[in-house]
């Protein structure tokens, strides 16, 4: 059985409006894409400090090592330095992060380890 002609016209109309929708929808999408690509910037073309201030560090337990000096946590990362600090005596170990790395006076560690300052500094010069 052929179709109609009425038949063919409904089917050519039908795909003239179907081709009409697609072509909308295709310049729709471009003018979308055209305005996104105007506001956005790529990570390639954005400065150094910028992708800095974006970053975001995942911090491990294993990745350093942690000894608790007057109630603080002083995380090492450095693996050498961490294994130099567990060779010395406590008390020197304290010495040194009390000093460089919670920035204690040599009078504030004297008092801390009841000694005298000239000895917190000789044991200080001493580790190292």
């Amino acid at each position: 059985m052929k179709p109609s002609d009425f038949q063919k016209t409904v089917q050519c109309r039908f795909e003239s409006c179907l081709k009409k929708v697609v072509r909308h929808v295709v310049k729709d999408y471009q003018k979308k894409l055209k305005r996104r690509q105007k506001e956005e910037t790529l990570f390639c073309e954005l400065p150094e400090i910028v992708v800095e201030s974006l970053a975001v560090w995942d911090d491990y337990d294993t990745d350093y090592t942690i000894f608790n000096v007057c109630g603080s946590d002083i995380r090492i990362c450095d693996d050498e330095l961490a294994e130099a600090l567990k060779h010395l005596s406590e008390r020197n170990r304290e010495n040194l992060l009390m000093y460089y790395f919670l920035e204690m006076s040599d009078t504030e560690i004297a008092k801390r380890q009841n000694i005298s300052r000239s000895g917190v500094f000789q044991n200080r010069h001493n580790s190292l």
